[in-house]
C-alpha cells in the first residue's frame, strides 16, 4: 500500500469513527468533498497544507519525512511522503 492510500485510509478511518460526512470534514480543513474523497482513496497526492489540517483535525500522527522529488516520478513541489 502506497503512503497515499495509507493516509486516505486513517483519514477515512477517522471520519466514519467520528461519523462525519465527506462533506463536514472538508468543510472543517476549508477543501471540497471531492478533494476529501479523492485522498481516502489514495488516488490524491495531498497538498502540505491541505495534509496538515487533516492530520491536525484527524488526530493522525504525520512525520515528515522529505518532499518528494523524482524526475521519473510526476509528484508536486508539495507532495509529501507521509508515516504513521
Amino acid at each position: 500500500m502506497s503512503y497515499h492510500e495509507e493516509f486516505g485510509a486513517m483519514v477515512r478511518s477517522y471520519r466514519e469513527e467520528k461519523h462525519y460526512s465527506r462533506e463536514k470534514l472538508a468543510e472543517m480543513c476549508g477543501v471540497s468533498d471531492r478533494c476529501i474523497s479523492n485522498i481516502e482513496r489514495g488516488v490524491s497526492d495531498p497538498k502540505f497544507d491541505t495534509a496538515v489540517k487533516l492530520g491536525k483535525k484527524c488526530g493522525i500522527d504525520m512525520g515528515l519525512l522529505d518532499s518528494l522529488k523524482n524526475d521519473e516520478d510526476s509528484y508536486d513541489d508539495d507532495s509529501l511522503l507521509l508515516t504513521r
